[in-house]
C-alpha cells in the first residue's frame, strides 16, 4: 500500500517538508553521479532557504518539548509501559540538546563565498552550465569520490536539525495503530472525532491504482475524498468504495 500523510497544523507540515527534502538529498548526495551530485546541490541549498524563513531550530524544539510534556502525562497510566516510555524521552532529549547546541544552521555554507554563488546560479535556469559557470564545471570534473566526500560534509552540519525531525515525527507516528476503513461507494469517507485535536492523518490505499485521497478535517470530523489519477494526468472522484487504513496521530 501507499502511505499519504496530511498534517493538521502548520509546525508538524513544515517538519514533514523538512524531512522530504532531507531524504532527497541524502538519496542524490550518496551518489558518484555528476547528475545526481547536481541535483543534491540544488536540493541542499533549497533545504538552506527553507531553514532561513522563521526560526525552525526553535519551533523544532519547542515541537520536541511539547511532546516530552505529553508523554509524561501517561507516566501514571497503569497500563504503561515506563521503559518505553523513558526510552523515548531519552531519545528526545538527546536529538534536542544536539540540535540546541549546533552552530547556525547553514553557517558553513554562507561564509563560502563560491557556494554563494553557486547557490545563486541556481535561482536561473541553466546558470550553472559550463558556459555560465565554468567553475562549477571544473570542480564537478573532479574524481567522483572526492566530490561525494565534500558533499558529506556539507550536508553533517545540518544533521542535528534531521535527527530532530526524524524523532519527532518517529514517536507522532507511532503514538497511532492504523485500521482498516472502508469509503462510501461515491468514494467519499467521513469520521466524527468528538472534539480531539490530531497533529496528523495518515492513510494507506491500494498500490497500483494511481488513487490519492484528498484530506480535510477540523476538531469534530475527518474527511477523505478519494480520486484516481490516469497516465495522462486527468484525474476524477472514485465511484467507488475505497479500502483503505488510517491511523489519527496524536500526542
Amino acid at each position: 500500500m501507499i502511505l499519504y500523510e496530511h498534517p493538521f497544523n502548520e509546525r508538524t507540515r513544515f517538519m514533514i517538508r523538512l524531512e522530504y527534502i532531507f531524504k532527497q538529498l541524502f538519496a542524490f548526495g550518496q551518489s558518484l553521479s555528476t547528475d545526481n551530485q547536481h541535483v543534491a546541490f540544488a536540493t541542499l541549498f533549497q533545504l538552506m532557504d527553507v531553514c532561513d524563513r522563521g526560526d525552525c531550530r526553535n519551533w523544532v524544539l519547542q515541537e520536541i518539548e511539547k511532546q516530552k510534556q505529553s508523554l509524561e502525562a501517561y507516566r501514571h497510566f497503569p497500563e504503561v509501559n515506563l521503559k518505553a516510555l523513558d526510552e523515548t524521552t531519552q531519545r528526545l532529549d538527546k536529538v534536542a540538546k544536539t540540535l540546541a547546541n549546533a552552530s547556525k544552521l547553514g553557517s558553513h555554507i554562507r561564509e563560502n563565498e563560491w557556494l554563494l554563488t553557486l547557490k545563486n546560479r541556481f535561482l536561473t535556469p541553466g546558470a550553472t552550465s559550463a558556459m555560465d559557470f565554468p567553475a562549477y564545471a571544473a570542480w564537478m570534473s573532479g574524481h567522483e569520490l572526492e566530490r561525494q566526500h565534500v558533499l558529506q560534509e556539507l550536508i553533517q552540519p545540518f544533521m542535528p536539525l534531521y535527527d530532530a525531525i526524524h524523532e519527532n515525527l518517529l514517536v507522532l507516528r507511532e503514538a497511532a495503530v492504523p485500521t482498516m476503513e472502508s469509503s462510501k461507494p461515491n468514494g467519499v469517507f467521513e469520521k466524527s472525532i468528538g472534539g480531539k485535536v490530531y497533529q496528523m492523518a495518515r492513510v494507506w490505499v491500494p498500490e497500483g491504482k494511481r488513487i490519492y485521497p484528498e484530506i480535510s478535517g477540523n476538531k469534530h470530523v475527518v474527511m477523505i475524498r478519494f480520486f484516481q489519477i490516469n497516465e495522462h494526468f486527468r484525474h476524477h472522484l472514485v465511484k467507488e468504495a475505497v479500502g483503505f487504513k488510517m491511523a489519527l496521530c496524536q500526542l
